[in-house]
């Protein structure tokens, strides 16, 4: 009997019954905390501080599933307190990064601020704004993209400052419009330069000039300014260029005095020409004398540098082309050759005291017809040798009165 007692005390004591439910309801707290680590390691919308106060929180609710899995007492809450806590742990999904959000919205920020100051330099071309707001745009992408990838909160805010700092370096130069410009301003040089160059023109006449191509220089630039695309630039700077060459200022005050200089020579030249008492040659040698004082009043003129000195070199220049007056020599030289032949004559008349007075009379009268015929041919001859020729036949036809009885 004791044998019997002892066999049934030993075989009831072998009954060791194994836990499975709670086992099992608990690792599939564990499984599930573990995926959701994993799903959180793998978001790099997170920081790490973010990652692990996630962490934790489902670390919290795993923990808080396992005591409501000990404290169960049937297979059904058991099951209930598994799946329930299972729930719970997958709960855990935080919202995207507010430390990258936020990141992100002042790389946004700082981007919209280079734009509107791209925007406001009329300076720049559309195609120069556009290239700019392209380079700014991708720097605030790789910026957002550091910011992704940033694991810390301290990374996140070193590559946002980065970021902005980036940003804000893009600072484009304006190139279309000051090349425009300068090659507006090349116009203008050349321009001026040849207006200074241009001798025709006075002080008073390359100043006025000048003025003209700068206005339409400055009118150039100023649809320069207000172009807006590099198109629109260079056609504005081709036509400035344009019209700023088109400025030929039209000589007037040296032309004129030239023509006042022109007008005195021929004036001059037809009062030589009208002078019958001139031969030919003597009207020559005072044109050429008057020619010679009115190329050099026209010489003074186009050295006069103002209206006032080109004004004073043609009243001079026209008073001394006024200032030729030729006196007559052959001429007058030939009339007295004849007035000495017809003295000589007469006094030849006078000494002859066979003649009577009315004999001596009559032979003067016919030598003073001769001297007369003989200075209206003096008169009538236009050269130096058809005067002399005059002069010849003159004092012979003279000298030829023969006093007779």
């Amino acid at each position: 009997m004791d044998s019997a007692q002892t066999a049934g005390t030993t075989s009831v004591s072998s009954v060791t019954p194994t836990a499975v439910a709670k086992p099992v309801a608990k690792k599939a707290i564990e499984d599930a905390l573990k995926a959701k680590v994993a799903q959180l390691d793998a978001r790099n919308d997170l920081t790490t501080e973010e990652k692990e106060a996630a962490k934790a929180d489902a670390q919290a609710r795993a923990t808080a599933a396992k005591n409501n899995i000990d404290t169960a007492t049937t297979n059904s809450t058991v099951d209930n307190a598994k799946t329930t806590g299972v729930a719970d742990v997958e709960s855990v999904n935080p919202q995207a990064s507010q430390k990258k959000t936020d990141a992100k919205n002042a790389v946004d920020e700082a981007l919209k601020a280079k734009e509107a100051e791209i925007d406001a330099n009329n300076d720049l071309t559309a195609e120069e704004k556009s290239k700019a707001k392209e380079d700014a745009k991708s720097k605030a992408d790789v910026a957002k993209q550091a910011i992704d990838n940033a694991t810390t909160n301290d990374a996140v805010e070193q590559a946002k400052n980065d970021g902005a700092t980036s940003i804000s370096s893009v600072t484009p130069t304006p190139t279309a419009k000051p090349a425009a410009k300068q090659a507006i301003d090349d116009a203008l040089k050349a321009k001026n330069d040849a207006i200074d160059s241009n001798n025709d023109l006075t002080a008073e006449e390359k100043a006025k000039a000048k003025e003209d191509a700068k206005a339409k220089a400055d009118a150039a630039k100023q649809a320069i300014d207000n172009a807006t695309t590099n198109d629109a630039v260079t056609q504005a700077k081709n036509a400035g260029a344009t019209s700023v060459d088109s400025v030929t200022p039209t000589p007037v005050v040296k032309p004129a005095a030239k023509q006042a200089i022109d007008d005195a020579l021929k004036a001059k030249n037809d009062a030589i020409d009208s002078n019958n008492d001139l031969t030919a040659e003597e009207k020559a040698k005072a044109k050429e004398d008057a020619k010679a004082k009115a190329d050099a009043a026209k010489q003074a003129i186009d050295k006069a540098t103002t209206n006032d000195a080109v004004t004073q070199a043609k009243n001079d220049g026209a008073t001394s082309v006024d200032s030729v007056t030729p006196t007559p020599v052959a001429k007058p030289a030939a009339k007295k050759a004849i007035d000495d032949a017809l003295k000589a004559k007469n006094d030849a008349i006078d000494a002859n005291n066979d003649l009577t007075a009315e004999e001596k009379a009559k032979a003067k009268e016919d030598a003073k017809v001769k001297a007369d015929a003989a200075k209206t041919a003096i008169d009538k001859a236009t050269t130096n040798d058809a005067v002399t020729q005059a002069k010849n036949d003159g004092a012979t036809s003279v000298d030829s009165v023969t006093q007779l009885r």
